[in-house]
C-alpha cells in the first residue's frame, strides 16, 4: 500500500453506482447517462469492489456516497453502509421520485420528494441530504429565486430536524438569478444546518472558467457554517481559499467525486478542459472504466506541502469531515485545535470542543 497523505483520510462525494444497462442484456455496454422514459428497467453496476481496493491502495480510510442520478435508491445506500460500516456513509435523496418522474410514471412533487427524504432520514442511516437537493428537473421549467429558495427551505428544516447536511449544487443550473444569492441566502436563514458547496463550486459547466470560479465560491461562504469540497480543485486554487481571509481551513473537506464517470469527459487533468458540448461531441457515451481520480487529486495535496504543515493537510483530508459528520476514527487527538497561531481571531468558532474558558488563552481571542 503506498503512503497515506494524512492520518484519516475521507472522500466525502463518493459515488458506488453510476452505470448502468437494461435488464437481460447481457453484453458490456454500460451507460452513465441520464435515463429515459423508454430506458425500461435497468441494472446498475456495482463498483464497490474497486472502490474498496482504491481506499486500500491510495490510504483512503473512508467514503461518503452520494447517490447517483441513474436510480440507485436510498435502500442500496444504507445497504452498503451496513455491510461496510467501517468504511461508508451514506447521503439521501429523492431517488425513487425522480426514477418514476424519468420514466413517465410520475410527475413532480415537492411533497412526494420531501416525504421520500424524510423517510430515509428517519432510519438514522443517512448523515446529509445530497448531492443535489430535489428540484423539477424538467429542462423547460423556469426558476424564480423565491420558488428555489421555498424549495430549499423544506429541505433545510428537515436537516434542522434530524442533525444532518445539506448539499448546495444549484450553481451549475442555467438559472436567471445568481445561485450564490440563494447559498448565501439558506446559510443566513438557517445558521445550525452545516451546507456543504459540492465541487467546491467546480464542476460541470464551469471548468472552462477557471480559477474565477473559485474566486465567486469563495466570496459567497463566508458563513461558518459553509464547507467547500476540494478534492477536484487543482492545487493552485486551494492558495485562493488560503489566502481568502474570510475563509477557514476548518471549512474545506477533501470531496473528489469518486466514481462519477461522466465527469472524466470534461473534467480532463493536467489539461484545459474542453465544454460539455465539445465532450459529449467527441465521445457521447460515458467511459465503462473506473479513471483513476483519487492519484491525481492527492498530487495536488502532495503541491501544498510547501504551504501547509502536515497538521493543516490532515484537517482538509479527514479532520474537518470527522467533526462535521461525528465519523469513528481509531484514536484520540488525531486532528489539531487550540491553535491561536493557527486558527486566528475565529479560531474557537472552528474548533467546537475546545474550552473556551481556559485561562491560557489571550484575552483577545477569548468569548464572552
Amino acid at each position: 500500500m503506498m503512503r497515506a497523505a494524512g492520518r484519516f483520510v475521507v472522500e466525502t462525494h463518493a459515488h458506488i453506482t453510476t452505470l448502468y444497462k437494461p435488464k437481460g442484456d447481457a453484453g458490456d455496454d454500460w451507460n452513465g447517462l441520464p435515463m429515459t422514459p423508454d430506458a425500461g428497467e435497468v441494472i446498475h453496476y456495482d463498483n464497490s469492489p474497486l472502490c474498496l481496493y482504491d481506499m486500500e491502495r491510495y490510504g483512503v480510510d473512508m467514503c461518503l456516497l452520494k447517490p447517483s442520478m441513474q436510480g440507485t435508491t436510498n435502500e442500496y445506500q444504507a445497504d452498503l453502509v451496513r455491510k461496510y460500516p467501517d468504511k461508508f456513509r451514506a447521503f439521501c435523496a429523492d431517488q425513487t421520485c425522480k426514477l418514476k418522474i424519468a420514466r413517465g410514471e410520475a410527475k413532480w412533487s415537492l411533497d412526494d420528494a420531501a416525504q421520500e427524504v424524510e423517510n430515509a432520514l428517519k432510519t438514522g442511516m443517512f448523515i446529509g441530504i445530497g448531492e443535489f437537493v430535489p428540484q423539477d428537473w424538467d429542462p423547460k421549467k423556469i426558476y424564480t429565486f423565491e420558488e428555489r429558495l421555498n424549495e430549499y427551505r423544506t429541505f433545510m428544516e428537515l436537516a434542522e430536524k434530524y442533525g444532518v447536511t445539506v448539499d448546495f449544487h444549484d450553481f451549475t443550473m442555467a438559472y436567471e438569478w445568481d445561485p450564490y444569492a440563494l447559498l448565501s441566502r439558506i446559510a443566513r436563514e438557517y445558521p445550525e444546518v452545516p451546507i456543504v458547496l459540492c465541487h467546491g463550486g467546480y464542476s460541470i459547466g464551469s471548468y472552462t472558467q477557471g480559477a474565477a470560479v473559485i474566486r465567486r465560491a469563495l466570496a459567497a461562504c463566508s458563513g461558518k457554517n459553509i464547507y467547500l469540497e476540494t478534492g477536484n480543485w487543482p492545487w493552485q486554487y486551494y492558495l485562493y481559499a488560503l489566502k481568502d481571509p474570510n475563509i477557514l481551513i476548518s471549512q474545506l473537506i477533501w470531496g473528489a467525486d469518486y466514481g462519477h464517470v461522466p465527469q472524466y469527459i470534461v473534467m480532463n487533468p493536467g489539461a484545459d478542459p474542453p465544454t460539455f458540448t465539445t465532450a459529449m461531441h467527441h465521445w457521447p457515451k460515458v467511459p465503462t472504466y473506473q479513471a483513476d481520480w483519487w492519484g491525481w487529486e492527492l498530487h495536488q495535496i502532495d503541491k501544498l506541502r510547501d504551504y501547509l504543515t502536515q497538521d493543516e493537510i490532515n484537517l482538509i483530508l479527514g479532520g474537518n469531515a470527522v467533526r462535521l459528520w461525528d465519523l469513528p476514527v481509531p484514536h484520540d487527538r488525531m486532528f489539531m485545535s487550540g491553535r491561536p497561531d493557527v486558527w486566528g481571531i475565529n479560531w474557537m468558532d472552528s474548533v467546537p470542543e475546545s474550552d473556551k474558558t481556559d485561562t491560557w488563552i489571550p484575552p483577545r481571542y477569548r468569548k464572552g
